[in-house]
């Protein structure tokens, strides 16, 4: 069986203001798979004990396992399939942790006509008060 092309939003039914977001509890197995294909077995990460010993709650969750997300959101939420990502700029504002639930969000800020290019303000949010990070990711999109 082949699978479905999934389209996406054209470019012309983009519009500044455009949001979506979904959610992401992050569990145990999560973490470590990221730290497998990634190769970061820093204790910071790995080690409750010494990141308590450093002023954290438990061990502090992988910044670019929250990045990661930001795939989907392009690519199944915002525009969903019909872009590239150009450039993402994100800022680690505060840690998170691994249970803890996180919302992904996007929104069109700011559009271009002539080259079908995006910019989609970009939160990830803790436990649904906490912004742990945030930034502007640009997209091409294709049609």
């Amino acid at each position: 069986m082949e699978n479905s092309v999934k389209k996406g939003r054209s470019f012309q039914e983009l519009k500044i203001g455009d949001k979506a977001e979904f959610e992401v509890i992050i569990t145990e197995e999560m973490h470590g798979n990221f730290a497998e294909l990634s190769g970061d077995k820093s204790p910071i990460h790995t080690n409750s004990e010494f990141s308590k010993q450093n002023g954290f709650d438990n061990k502090i969750g992988y910044a670019f396992l929250l990045s990661s997300f930001l795939s989907r959101l392009y690519g199944e939420y915002l525009p969903g399939g019909s872009s590239i990502c150009l450039k993402q700029e994100l800022k680690f504002i505060k840690p998170y942790f691994v249970g803890d639930t996180v919302i992904i969000r996007g929104e069109i800020v700011n559009r271009s006509e002539s080259t079908k290019i995006a910019d989609i303000k970009v939160e990830i949010v803790r436990n649904k008060t906490e912004i742990v990070s945030n930034g502007i990711g640009t997209v091409k999109l294709l049609f």
